[in-house]
């Protein structure tokens, strides 16, 4: 399959495979490692061919550490998980978190604006969804029975009429402030599906319920949350209704069916089979670039990609070639993740096989996606919908 890929995935003519090569190498069951040179175009692109309907190896994402606020490399972060392989994730901002929403081992890290393209991976880390909805999360009043939604999380302060969320996870540094009602929820209850497994929430209990001018609530463990709003307002309303004791819902969903954990990337470059940037495409994010980019096939197995770009033996792919190339591999959905000189891929015993950009060799960024060798103990198994 791979092996006229990039034939096709960039219009070359036959008459140039002369100057290509394909190295593979099987790294587990399931597992497939290919390297592929074209010297005629140039390029050179690293790519892992994930069948889980085989596979025992899991395919998960990792953050640099458990709160974000930490730069590491892609490599570390891969052989610290235990991984077989690993590539970088979502792009990074600064403070050392990922740009888009993410979710991870069923908790909401982030919100994002904008939200970005969700990739999620299935509980049972041997399948993925491609999808282009927000993270919408929402809290419910069991008592009251009334939903409010939380406009954002871990991102930002909260502006008239809105409740906002924020968690020790993501929240470093962005925490509850004072001028803000606010409630703590601690306890939180087992993990279960939303009806429609396209998301998860828990049950917690009010701790606390303040309002105040002066001093801010403090999240205070990693088992709660604090949701906040403007001191007037419907969200205001809406947090001074809770009573300490009570139980408050609060889940999320973001489209992706039966993921636990939703990386996101920049751009979506294939959509159902149709490329979704013109080769005439003149945008920044569309010119010759290294590459990361995961791809979804029509039978549910996953192509991680990773392409050398910004040099004389690897030109790099524009984002219309980066959508013929992955359509060619098989891919009918593709997210295109960091690149630039984040573009990493690790192989355990290889070590980095692709050719990062920087000076510095390679950069550290703030999450990856790892295939590991089996599935992981600590990745939490919802409870069916109440």
């Amino acid at each position: 399959m791979a092996a006229a890929s990039l034939l096709v995935g960039l219009g070359m003519q036959g008459a140039q495979a002369a100057g290509r090569s394909v190295t593979k190498k099987t790294l587990a069951p399931g597992v497939v490692f290919e390297q592929i040179t074209d010297t005629s175009y140039p390029v050179r692109e690293y790519v892992l061919l994930y069948n889980g309907s085989v596979a025992s190896a899991a395919i998960d994402q990792v953050l640099s550490a458990p709160q974000v606020g930490t730069f590491q490399r892609t490599s570390v972060m891969s052989a610290n998980a235990g991984g077989i392989a690993g590539v970088n994730g979502d792009l990074n901002d600064w403070p050392a978190r990922p740009t888009h929403q993410y979710v991870s081992n069923g908790m909401p890290i982030q919100t994002s604006t904008p939200p970005g393209v969700s990739l999620g991976f299935r509980q049972d880390k041997h399948g993925a969804t491609i999808n282009r909805a927000p993270l919408k999360i929402s809290a419910t009043n069991a008592a009251a029975k009334t939903t409010f939604p939380v406009s954002s999380w871990n991102e930002g302060l909260p502006t008239t009429d809105q409740v906002v969320g924020y968690s020790w996870y993501g929240g470093r540094y962005d925490k509850p402030q004072a001028n803000q009602c606010s409630a703590r929820l601690s306890s939180p209850g087992q993990v279960r599906w939303n009806t429609g497994k396209d998301g998860t929430g828990r049950d917690y209990t009010v701790d606390a319920v303040k309002c105040s001018t002066s001093t801010a609530m403090t999240v205070t463990s990693t088992s709660t949350v604090v949701l906040s709003s403007k001191l007037v307002g419907k969200g205001a309303t809406w947090i001074k209704s809770l009573k300490v004791g009570s139980t408050v819902h609060v889940g999320w969903s973001d489209g992706t069916p039966d993921a636990v954990d939703v990386v996101s990337g920049s751009a979506d470059i294939l959509d159902n089979g149709v490329i979704q940037y013109a080769a005439n495409c003149n945008d920044d994010l569309c010119m010759k670039n290294p590459r990361t980019a995961v791809g979804i096939t029509a039978t549910g197995g996953i192509i991680i990609m990773v392409v050398d770009g910004r040099s004389a033996g690897s030109y790099g792919l524009t984002l219309y070639q980066l959508g013929k190339e992955m359509k060619a591999l098989g891919a009918v959905n593709a997210v295109n993740l960091d690149g630039g000189g984040s573009a990493t891929m690790w192989i355990k015993g290889l070590g980095v096989v692709n050719h990062p950009t920087d000076s510095t060799g390679e950069r550290p960024v703030s999450n990856a996606i790892v295939i590991l060798p089996r599935a992981n103990p600590t990745e939490p198994v919802p409870a069916a919908p109440r």
